[in-house]
């Protein structure tokens, strides 16, 4: 293995493992946190910031493989995740399989989370690191909806799943990279994936006058993507 090899899982080993501490730090996170839904807004922030400017461009760059049905695929990942969300809206929200069916989504969302990152590491091992540190608070802030909804359920056993996706998406990377149609069919999904957690998730909070930490996230981002080389 060539030693820009070596640095790329070195890279990517990173990323799992920053993300994988987000969820065992969780439950000790979250008596810490006295304004919960600027931090969940400042976390939109860094996640929409993710969603535009890198991981949107990745599509375009895909366009010239798989031409305009990649927003097609995109298209459907936001409709499954805001489908699940309909599915489970009263008098089902309680339903037993809505748990299972969640956990089942976001095992998905974080193995695919390191995968696709992993397939197109950003230019700088520090604005890697500025990326795994936003996707982790975005995976953060869905732990602590997830213990808020379903408490020490999620708490003992829950949160070890998730983490376990996270292990899967990082066992993918050192498997044969795949063909390029389908690392450009997963990165899609994933964006549509996002686009509808993110909105769901945060929009309704920032709209709660927290728009200003919404807005210092993505600005945030964006200041790192630009001064770290991210931007073209």
């Amino acid at each position: 293995m060539s030693l820009s090899s070596w640095s790329e899982q070195w890279e990517i080993l990173l990323v799992a493992l920053i993300l994988g501490a987000a969820h065992i730090i969780a439950p000790r996170v979250k008596g810490l946190i006295k304004y919960p839904e600027r931090q969940q807004a400042f976390g939109g922030g860094l996640s929409v910031a993710y969603l535009f400017l890198h991981l949107i461009p990745s599509l375009d760059a895909s366009n010239a493989v798989v031409g305009p049905r990649i927003y097609f695929v995109a298209l459907l990942g936001f409709v499954a995740f805001y489908g699940l969300d309909v599915m489970f809206q009263p008098p089902k929200h309680t339903h037993p399989t809505k748990y299972h069916a969640y956990l089942s989504v976001f095992f998905i969302y974080d193995a695919l989370l390191v995968f696709t990152l992993g397939l197109n590491l950003p230019p700088t091992l520090i604005l890697t690191l500025v990326f795994a540190l936003s996707l982790a608070l975005d995976v953060l802030n869905t732990d602590l909806e997830m213990q808020d909804e379903y408490g020490a359920r999620f708490v003992k056993w829950g949160r070890w799943v998730l983490l376990a996706g996270v292990a899967i998406g990082y066992g993918l990377n050192l498997v044969r990279r795949p063909h390029p149609v389908v690392i450009d069919l997963i990165t899609a999904a994933l964006a549509g994936f996002m686009m509808f957690h993110t909105a769901n998730g945060v929009f309704p909070v920032s709209r709660n006058k927290k728009f200003p930490w919404f807005l210092s996230g993505l600005l945030t981002f964006w200041l790192f993507h630009v001064v770290l080389g991210g931007a073209d």
